[in-house]
């Protein structure tokens, strides 16, 4: 569904990411780096829902599979930072939402070092990082 051009359809496919982590997480950590690399890819979609959509539930996989999602954080933290400031104030809110989910859920190093690398540029992404 994440391959579709319909906007429609890939709003489906992250939610039901979300929904299959949520009851066969198992099913999911086998292909990990490729799903998250999958939600990735749409949180720059052109379609503000799609974008907007991959970045929760980027949040909830966080939420879901917790410090699984530790080899993530770095790539993760890469792609939401920048949405934080060169967004719109719902999908800034939103990118905020899941940081604080990757810095709730993940191991504090993993999180600390995904905010420190990704984000040491910029006097946005302290104060942001300083409020997570």
């Amino acid at each position: 569904m994440l391959g579709s051009d319909d906007w429609e359809l890939k709003k489906k496919g992250l939610f039901n990411i979300t929904r299959l982590a949520e009851s066969h997480a198992e099913v999911l950590l086998c292909r990990l780096r490729e799903i998250c690399l999958a939600v990735t890819s749409e949180v720059t979609n052109l379609q503000s829902k799609v974008s907007c959509s991959a970045i929760i539930t980027l949040g909830e996989l966080f939420g879901i599979l917790k410090k699984d999602m530790d080899s993530e954080a770095d790539e993760i933290a890469g792609v939401l930072l920048p949405m934080v400031w060169n967004s719109p104030e719902f999908i800034q809110k939103a990118a905020c939402q899941s940081l604080g989910m990757m810095v709730e859920n993940v191991t504090p190093a993993q999180a600390m070092t995904a905010l420190m690398d990704r984000g040491v540029k910029g006097w946005k992404t302290r104060r942001l990082n300083a409020h997570l």
